[in-house]
C-alpha cells in the first residue's frame, strides 16, 4: 500500500525529529517547556525565542522514571500504565478519597476556586496548597478561594454544586481565553471582581500580574499544534504561547498540547536553556 511521507514520518516520529517534549509547567511566572532528546536522552529546557519549531501530529507517551513508547489514544501526556494516578479519570471526576484507587493526593486538603480572567469568571478545584500555582497555570487574572474540604471528593462535589447555582462554568475554550490576553484584563478583573466578590465570602484572594505578555494588540488566531511555528514570541500566559508570524499574523501555540509530541528547531536553538 501506498503511503506519502507525512505519513511516514509519523509513523516512526522517532527517526525524523530532535526531541520528545515530556513536561510543561510554570515556576511562578515564568513558563517552562522540558524535552528528551532523542540522540542521547538528555532532558533540558526548550527556547522559544526565536520561535522556529516543527511538531509531530503522533503523540506517544512521556514515560516516568523510563522512557515509555506507548501511542496515546487520549489526551492525556501518559499511557495508562505511566500515569501517577491509579486511575486517569479520577482526575477530572474523583470516585473516592483515596480508598479506593490509593490515589495519594484524593484525600489531601482542597479548595473550590474562582478564576477571573478579564471579566469572566470559572470555577475549580484544586489542592489548598496550589492555588497561586493553579491561576497561574490556567492564566487567570485573580484567583479567589471560596471553599475550603477535606477531600478531592468532597471539593469537586462543592464545585459542581457551585456551578450549578450560580451559572458559572466550569471550564473555559482556549478561544474564549485568547480574548482574554489584553494589557487591560487585569483591571476588567479586579472590577468584575468587585461586583461580584461580596456574594461569596472569600476566603483568599490572589491577584496574578506576572506574566511575560505585555503590548498585545488584538485577539491572536490559535493555531494547531502539529505544523510548522515560526515568528517572533510576543510571551506567554497561561497555557498559550502568543507570536507574531513573518507575515504579521498574531497567533498562539497551545504550550500544553505540546506535552507528548516530538519537535525539530533550528540547530542554533538547542545550547538555549529557557523559553524566553
Amino acid at each position: 500500500m501506498f503511503r506519502n511521507a507525512s505519513e511516514l514520518m509519523e509513523s516512526s516520529p522517532q527517526d525524523y525529529y530532535r526531541s520528545h517534549v515530556i513536561s510543561f509547567q510554570w515556576q511562578d511566572f515564568q513558563p517552562v517547556l522540558s524535552e528528551r532528546v532523542i540522540s542521547s536522552g538528555e532532558v533540558r529546557r526548550i527556547s522559544m525565542d526565536p520561535l522556529d519549531m516543527f511538531v509531530s501530529e503522533a503523540r506517544r507517551c512521556v514515560g516516568g522514571e523510563e522512557v515509555c513508547d506507548a501511542v496515546l489514544e487520549n489526551r492525556m501526556p501518559h499511557c495508562r500504565g505511566c500515569d501517577s494516578f491509579p486511575v486517569q479519570e479520577c482526575r477530572f471526576q474523583p470516585r473516592c478519597r483515596g480508598t479506593m484507587c490509593e490515589g495519594t493526593m484524593c484525600g489531601d486538603p482542597h479548595v473550590v476556586y474562582i478564576t477571573v480572567f478579564a471579566s469572566n469568571l470559572k470555577v475549580g478545584m484544586t489542592r489548598s496548597s496550589r492555588l497561586r500555582e493553579r491561576g497561574i497555570e490556567q492564566g487567570a487574572d485573580m484567583i479567589i478561594a471560596v471553599g475550603e474540604y477535606g477531600s478531592r471528593l468532597e471539593a469537586r462535589s462543592a464545585e459542581q454544586s457551585l456551578s450549578r447555582s450560580r451559572g458559572i462554568p466550569q471550564t473555559m475554550s482556549l478561544a474564549s481565553f485568547s480574548n482574554c490576553l489584553g494589557d487591560d484584563s487585569l483591571n476588567q478583573a479586579k472590577a468584575r471582581w468587585e461586583d461580584v466578590g461580596p456574594s461569596f465570602s472569600p476566603l483568599t484572594e490572589m491577584v496574578l500580574d506576572g506574566y511575560p505578555l505585555k503590548g498585545l494588540e488584538g485577539v491572536p488566531r490559535i493555531m494547531p499544534s502539529a505544523g510548522k511555528h515560526r515568528g517572533d514570541l510576543m510571551g506567554a500566559k497561561g497555557r498559550l504561547a502568543v507570536y507574531r508570524d513573518e507575515l504579521g499574523m498574531l497567533k498562539a501555540l497551545d504550550l500544553k498540547d505540546l506535552v507528548s509530541r516530538f519537535i525539530g528547531t533550528a540547530p542554533s536553538l538547542c545550547a538555549q536553556s529557557t523559553l524566553f
